[in-house]
């Protein structure tokens, strides 16, 4: 029997250390690791195939909005939600608002894209930046820099200190206050997150052209709202080559993450 596309190297690991196991039909009984394997063969054959797709292929249908906010209790509608879990989450006691969701996705592509730069739009008190440059530190065979962006600086908490981390006051609300001489010596691969929420689609008109082939760019938070300005937004993307990778965006569930549609990486 043939396990889905991405497992062959979890059953012959299965195999070699947990041979009783097997054997006696326990937890890895065959029969059973082939019944998950065609329940995840989909986002497991995202690493193969089909994992990329146009931003005007993909439709608005969310399993979850985990940012939605409940504003009245009830039964059926929770006091906490989603956003209420990333509001609440801390890193080393700084706030970072990020969902679990999408903290596990971004260990996975800072591991998958060993990136070089990573740039962050929007620092708040900068725990965030503080978890890339950990995190980056973690996983990449050679770390390189983590340069986040706020006009708020005060608001960055004096431990938001790594490294490789470094924070930079600009006011985002004119693109052109961006230093491309800054940017065009940082090397690559890119990993760019907007959480700023300033002139999204302009500083990525900007920035889109200083990425490369395998480059990504996560747009958080906006695209929750599928409205004209948005799409309007992704299709410039989409021109600009870039496109949506379904293996972050639905890794959880169909676009289960606070960027959907807009984990982009450019072709």
């Amino acid at each position: 029997m043939k396990l889905a596309s991405g497992y062959e190297a979890f059953w012959e690991a299965a195999h070699k250390n947990y041979p009783d196991q097997i054997k006696s039909g326990g937890l890895l009984d065959l029969r059973f690791l082939g019944g998950f394997s065609s329940v995840v063969s989909s986002v497991v054959n995202d690493d193969y195939s089909d994992r990329f797709v146009k931003p005007s292929e993909r439709g608005w249908t969310s399993s979850i909005y985990p940012l939605s906010f409940p504003m009245k209790a009830s039964a059926s509608i929770p006091k906490r939600s989603a956003t209420v879990g990333a509001l609440a989450l801390t890193y080393k006691g700084l706030i970072n608002i990020k969902t679990p969701f999408d903290l596990a996705l971004y260990t996975r592509l800072i591991w998958e894209l060993q990136p070089k730069t990573i740039l962050e739009l929007g620092s708040f008190q900068g725990g965030s930046g503080l978890w890339f440059a950990d995190h980056m530190s973690l996983l990449c065979d050679s770390p390189g820099e983590v340069h986040s962006f706020d006009l708020h600086t005060k608001c960055i908490h004096e431990s938001a200190k790594h490294p490789l981390l470094t924070f930079h006051q600009i006011d985002l609300s004119t693109v052109e206050n961006l230093d491309k001489g800054l940017l065009t010596r940082l090397p690559h691969p890119w990993l760019v997150i907007d959480d700023a929420h300033v002139q999204v689609f302009s500083i990525f008109s900007y920035l889109s052209d200083l990425l490369i082939s395998g480059d990504y760019y996560v747009i958080e938070d906006v695209t929750v709202d599928a409205n004209r300005e948005i799409i309007d937004g992704l299709q410039l993307a989409e021109q600009s080559g870039f496109l949506v990778d379904t293996y972050y965006t639905d890794a959880f569930g169909i676009n289960l993450t606070c960027a959907p549609n807009a984990w982009l990486r450019k072709s």
